[in-house]
C-alpha cells in the first residue's frame, strides 16, 4: 500500500512538473497574439502526450496546481484542461477558480519583474503598496481555494455551494490583481501586452456556474433554503 501511494505521488508530481515545462513553451509560442486560437488544441495535445492527464494527476490538489501552472503559460488552454479534468460541477468550479488564480499569479510575476527593472519606480511607495496588495490577494485566494476544496466534497448542493464560495471570491480578486498589474506596467509595451493576454483569457471563458447563480446557491445554503426554491437565477 505504501509503495502504491508513493508511486501515485511521484506520478502526480511528474505531471505538475511536465505542466510547468510546457507552460513556458506555451507562453513563448503565443507571443504577439491576444487570442490563443488554434494554439489551445495544440497545447492540449502536448499536455496529453506529456502525461498531464486525470490519471497522472491523482488528487484534486495536484490537478489545481497543474491548472495554475498551465494558466501562467496560456489561460485559454488551462480553462479547457480544467473543464476536461473535472468530474462534476463542484470540481469544475474549483478548477475554473484555480485557473483564475494562476492568471493572477502570472500577472503579479510580470508586474514585479517589470517594476524591478524600472529602477527608480521600484523605490516609490505607489508601486510598493500596489505589489503588497496584490501579494495579499494572491495569498488569500490560495488559502480560500484550498479550504473550500476540502469542504466541497461530493456532488450535492452543499458541495457546490462550498465550491462557489471560492469561485465568487477568486473571480473578483483575480480581476483586481490583473488590473493592478496592468496599471503598474502600463508604460511598458512588452509588459502591458503580456498582461493584456492574461486579462483576455480571464474574461473570455465563462465560469461553469454564473456569478449570479453562484451567489444564489451560497446565500440559500447559508440561510437554509432549498437551492431549487423559487425565485431562481437561470
Amino acid at each position: 500500500m505504501t509503495t502504491t501511494t508513493n508511486e501515485g505521488t511521484a506520478m502526480s508530481s511528474a505531471g505538475v512538473g511536465a505542466a510547468a515545462d510546457l507552460a513556458v513553451d506555451f507562453e513563448k509560442r503565443r507571443a504577439g497574439r491576444v487570442d490563443a486560437g488554434d494554439l489551445v488544441a495544440e497545447n492540449l495535445a502536448a499536455l496529453d502526450a506529456a502525461g498531464v492527464t486525470a490519471d497522472a494527476l491523482g488528487d484534486g490538489g495536484q490537478r489545481r496546481q497543474a491548472l495554475r501552472t498551465v494558466a501562467q503559460g496560456c489561460g485559454a488552454t488551462a480553462f479547457a484542461l480544467g473543464a476536461a479534468l473535472a468530474a462534476g460541477r463542484a470540481e469544475a468550479v474549483l478548477h475554473h477558480a484555480a485557473v483564475q488564480l494562476g492568471l493572477a499569479e502570472r500577472a503579479y510575476a510580470v508586474a514585479v519583474e517589470r517594476v524591478r527593472q524600472s529602477g527608480d519606480a521600484a523605490r516609490q511607495p505607489g508601486p510598493q503598496f500596489a505589489v503588497a496588495r496584490m501579494r495579499g490577494s494572491l495569498d488569500t485566494m490560495t488559502a480560500l481555494l484550498d479550504r473550500q476544496a476540502g469542504r466541497a466534497v461530493g456532488e450535492d448542493a452543499a458541495a457546490l455551494a462550498e465550491a462557489c464560495t471560492a469561485g465568487i471570491f477568486l473571480a473578483a480578486e483575480a480581476e483586481a490583481v490583473v488590473s493592478a498589474a496592468y496599471d503598474l506596467v502600463g508604460a511598458d509595451a512588452e509588459g502591458a501586452a503580456r498582461i493584456g493576454q492574461l486579462w483576455h483569457d480571464l474574461k473570455a471563458t465563462p465560469a461553469p456556474v454564473s456569478g449570479s447563480l453562484a451567489r444564489e446557491l451560497v446565500g440559500k445554503a447559508a440561510v437554509g433554503i432549498d437551492p431549487d426554491e423559487t425565485p431562481r437565477w437561470v
